[in-house]
């Protein structure tokens, strides 16, 4: 029994001797506790990934051909006053001829992920979302910028969407740097361009 006395006075000093004790948790803090958490967009502010696979191709012919003859005849018999015979008759003839052609063949792939950001929810449930993103490699500026309208029952349970699934999708991709300037055509030929489209 005095064992046990002594014992108890001995934990009751050690504890009034460590101080305050805090109540921290052993295990971390993963978000609002639920075990299964829905991580889908739906509000405005959430992200969600667009997976960007576009690929457009052009391929436009056109052709001209315009041919105009002409033939006139008159007969003058006095000019200015001068008397020039009775038979004096003249002929003109003229021929214009226009031949023209031309192609264009283009074609495009974009391949990207882009997070977006809500920003605005209608009141369809349908979300409206905006997204950019800029990549500079080697002198290159790559920009992407997407923008549309999702219905967030595409959104898959990873929080992705297609691009092909946005209505009102608007995809813009910009490069600028060396590689994008050498493929631009030089100022003289755009202005020949300019010119001969007329």
């Amino acid at each position: 029994m005095q064992r046990s006395i002594v014992a108890f006075a001995c934990a009751s000093v050690m504890l009034l001797m460590t101080g305050e004790s805090s109540g921290e948790s052993l295990w971390r803090d993963i978000g609002n506790g639920f075990l299964f958490v829905d991580t889908k967009a739906r509000h405005v502010g959430d992200i969600v990934t667009v997976l960007v696979t576009e690929s457009s191709s052009l391929n436009r012919q056109a052709e001209t051909n315009t041919k105009k003859e002409s033939t006139n005849s008159a007969n003058l018999s006095s000019l200015f006053g001068l008397h020039l015979g009775n038979n004096t008759q003249y002929a003109f003839e003229g021929a214009n001829e226009h031949k023209g052609s031309g192609s264009v063949t283009r074609s495009d792939a974009v391949t990207a992920s882009v997070a977006a950001r809500v920003v605005k929810v209608l009141p369809s449930g349908n979300l409206i979302i905006e997204g950019r993103r800029a990549v500079r490699t080697n002198d290159e500026n790559q920009y992407l910028a997407i923008s549309g309208v999702i219905r967030s029952v595409d959104i898959t349970p990873a929080n992705t969407i297609l691009s092909s699934q946005i209505a009102d999708a608007e995809v813009v991709l910009e490069g600028k740097g060396a590689l994008a300037e050498k493929q631009r055509p030089g100022l003289l030929n755009r202005f020949a361009d300019w010119l001969f489209l007329y």
